[in-house]
């Protein structure tokens, strides 16, 4: 979707003021000036200087109308229903992957959407597999952030 500066700035407004309201929630280090809401009250300033120029500079060159386009990908006619499907997976994802776990639930997942995404299922599935071990290893060795794991699967790891 093509979005114009208008829009765009305006959405940056408001997602600066979001930020800024939940960060005022946010706890301060004893004995510190600053605290955990230091980092995000930086970036809803910054945020929302950028859409306030954003407005600005729209509302001076007179596409002051907020306008979105669709591109012409979008058009297509399996475009929209991949874009469905893709939503669907993610709610998918949520809702089963802390009952069945990230693996099994990531393998089917990538796999179906790589199958609407029109590749080979002979290619699909070793890529799934592959691209879903990836993510659990970066996740549990480099970040140290524990997926929700399943009972049949947890001797891999």
């Amino acid at each position: 979707m093509k979005l114009n500066d208008m829009f765009l700035g305006l959405l940056l407004v408001a997602a600066a003021i979001g930020i800024w309201i939940s960060a005022q929630s946010f706890s301060r280090l004893p004995n510190q000036s600053y605290g955990s809401e230091t980092m995000p009250l930086a970036l809803s300033g910054v945020a929302m200087l950028l859409g306030v120029f954003m407005i600005v500079r729209s509302v001076m060159t007179g596409t002051a109308l907020p306008r979105a386009t669709l591109p012409e990908w979008a058009e297509t006619p399996g475009a929209m229903v991949a874009l469905l499907v893709t939503l669907a997976l993610i709610v998918g994802y949520i809702v089963l992957s802390g009952r069945i776990g990230f693996v099994p639930v990531a393998i089917g997942l990538v796999t179906i959407l790589m199958l609407v995404m029109q590749v080979r299922w002979w290619m699909a599935l070793p890529l799934a597999v592959v691209a879903t071990i990836v993510v659990q290893q970066a996740f549990a060795r480099l970040l140290l952030v524990p997926l929700p794991r399943s009972g049949f699967l947890s001797f891999l790891w």
